[in-house]
């Protein structure tokens, strides 16, 4: 049974052509005009083409002509049927056609005349169907060129990665199309690529080169190629086969990337230039231009930038000093905690930051989270000038570098802590012995002065002295006892009760009790109604202490404002003065046990430097934040944010 293509514009003509034809115990595929007749042939591979000489698009003629042209098609017997040219003309004869039927013909005489073509055909014509089906089944690439230069075949396997060129095209359009190098990168000149080697007798084995596909991306082939030899031993084609390597020179590359990375953190881990030497061992490596690491700031709850690498002559992008959660490609990383890829950066819905997408010479780009742990505490981005599609293996590399930069971090946030730590504990041993020791000190010393006076001494004249030590053993007292409420608030020995609390009640009893000798007044400008889920008394103590620092620090006849804001899921609370304020130096350590700023303590008002350190551990307690602002010339505002 043979494959039959009719080529027939004229409906009826077609129906009566390929009813004959399956009479006769063969396959049909019909075709409306002489270009859908040649896509049918290109696609089916008939055994034999029945094709009219009039038809529209492309005459009978020009339907030959072009099967003959394509060297996959140039064995496919034809059958003309024609009205227009008689049997006899020579431009049927041109044609190589098998024969000619004329028109009209009745169902006899076309049965008779297909039936004798049919039966001279020697054997099926699959040859061209079943290469190119073996060719498709493989995974190597294969190519052939004829002697002059013109390609022959591509099969699937290369063509889908570096584009399938139709026969005939010379190798030297291929190369201007195809840009192929040698696997240092530097391109090969079309004399040395296998495939024209072989053309020249040469048998090729085992050569590397890269080749870059449509989208600007590298593959890597291991190449043989060999001459095909006519019947007088003269080269008549070449043919070459592909190995994609690709995967195999990742994965080495990925490893000359990972002991790079780890060559930096064991050489000088310390050095302020680690980080970008770590991204430059990644961009060297990976052929990636441009690469940042970004770092959190959990006090801001933004990205910063901490290392760079941009390659030599590379155009320099914005470099925004913040980034916001799920802001930019660096902020969606952080925020989703998961590798991106992103192919296109001028797509439509890339997450790249406006000025970046504007300026930037890049064509793809991605992000790969840094974690300590569990916690995401920054994000690599990287830019690519080639099209970076998700690749598994590379994805797990970078996943693997960036938890390796992460511990590394984390170690190193280790042994500062380790060593602010140490320093912390001094320095609050010292204030805890000023603290203690100044009572004690007057304690001790009129206790001294009373066991000196003598035995007949009046008692009243001795009250003042006693009264001095009872000011102080009251004052140590209460010390100790805050600085035990402190601590066991921290160690979470003490524990706090968990009910609703109506803390617009709270701030106005607060607001309300607290009085000043020296014409300090309290305004509360916007108290909204919210109620939080906590300790009252705790949550009273922390806005007493908050009011009362106010108003103590506070210039006679000024004024302290209290704000009490509801922001749906989060309430917020701020106690604002227009004091002394407190030097930038010192803000970081004001909410440590008995610290005191410097202004405070020489200018002789009275305190205990426990009332922010126990704000601080109630709003901690209460899942919220502390955080205080303030500037020596207008004073200091304290905000408290706790859940609702």
């Amino acid at each position: 049974m043979a494959s039959v293509v009719v080529a027939e514009d004229n409906l009826d003509h077609q129906r009566v052509i390929a009813e004959v034809v399956r009479r006769l115990g063969h396959d049909v595929v019909v075709a409306d005009d002489g270009r859908s007749g040649l896509e049918a042939v290109a696609k089916h591979r008939p055994d034999l083409l029945i094709a009219d000489v009039d038809m529209p698009h492309m005459t009978g003629l020009e339907l030959c002509a072009a099967i003959r042209d394509d060297p996959r098609l140039a064995s496919t017997p034809v059958v003309l049927i024609t009205a227009y040219l008689l049997p006899g003309d020579p431009r049927l004869a041109a044609t190589g056609a098998l024969g000619v039927i004329g028109k009209p013909f009745g169902v006899p005489e076309l049965s008779e005349a297909l039936r004798g073509h049919l039966n001279g055909l020697k054997v099926p014509q699959i040859g061209h169907s079943m290469l190119d089906a073996v060719l498709d089944c493989i995974d190597t690439g294969v190519m052939a060129f004829d002697v002059n230069g013109r390609q022959l075949l591509v099969n699937r396997a290369l063509g889908d990665v570096l584009g399938a060129d139709k026969p005939g095209v010379p190798v030297g359009d291929i190369a201007r199309r195809l840009r192929m190098c040698r696997p240092d990168g530097t391109d090969m000149p079309t004399d040395e690529w296998p495939i024209w080697r072989a053309m020249r007798g040469e048998d090729v084995n085992h050569v590397e080169l890269m080749a870059y596909d449509p989208h600007g991306r590298p593959h890597w082939y291991l190449v043989n190629a060999r001459p095909v030899r006519g019947a007088d031993g003269t080269v008549i084609a070449a043919v070459s086969a592909a190995h994609d390597v690709t995967t195999r020179h990742r994965t080495r590359q990925y490893e000359v990337c990972k002991n790079k990375v780890l060559s930096v953190l064991a050489g000088d881990p310390d050095s302020p230039k680690a980080g970008d030497r770590i991204l430059a061992a990644i961009g060297t490596t990976l052929g990636w231009p441009y690469l940042r690491l970004w770092l959190a700031d959990d006090e801001a709850d933004v990205l910063r930038p901490a290392a760079l690498y941009s390659a030599a002559g590379e155009p320099a992008l914005p470099l925004p000093a913040t980034i916001a959660r799920g802001h930019g490609l660096a902020g969606l990383c952080w925020q989703t905690g998961e590798l991106i890829w992103v192919p296109d950066l001028h797509a439509a819905n890339a997450p790249i930051l406006p000025e970046v997408a504007e300026s930037a010479a890049y064509r793809s780009a991605g992000a790969v989270p840094v974690r300590s742990g569990e916690r995401v505490v920054g994000a690599i981005s990287f830019f690519s000038r080639t099209r970076q599609e998700s690749d598994p293996a590379l994805g797990m590399l970078l996943s693997g570098i960036a938890a390796v930069i992460g511990a590394f971090l984390e170690h190193r946030r280790a042994e500062g802590l380790a060593l602010h730590l140490a320093a912390a504990t001094d320095e609050y041993m010292a204030l805890a012995g000023h603290e203690l020791r100044t009572p004690l000190t007057s304690i001790g010393s009129y206790v001294d002065l009373i066991a000196e006076s003598p035995d007949d001494t009046p008692f009243v004249e001795l009250r003042d002295l006693f009264e001095v030590v009872h000011r102080n053993s009251t004052r140590l007292r209460n010390l100790v006892d805050r600085l035990l409420d402190v601590a066991g608030m921290e160690s979470g020995h003490l524990a706090l009760e968990s009910e609703p609390v109506n803390l617009t009640e709270v701030v106005a009893e607060v607001t309300g009790e607290v009085t000043s000798d020296r014409g300090v007044v309290i305004h509360t400008d916007r108290l909204d109604q919210v109620t939080v889920p906590g300790d009252r008394a705790r949550l009273r103590q922390m806005v007493e202490a908050l009011v009362g620092n106010a108003v103590k620090f506070s210039p006679s006849d000024s004024a302290v404002g209290v704000t009490l804001v509801d922001l749906d899921d989060l309430v917020v609370l701020t106690v604002s003065d227009t004091g002394v304020g407190i030097p930038a130096s010192e803000q970081a350590k004001l909410f440590r046990r008995l610290y005191r700023g410097g202004n405070a303590r020489h200018t002789g008002i009275p305190g205990s430097g426990l009332g922010l350190a126990l704000c601080r551990v109630v709003v901690e307690r209460h899942r919220g934040t502390i955080a205080l602002s303030s500037h020596e010339s207008t004073g200091t505002t304290v905000t408290v944010r706790l859940p609702k």
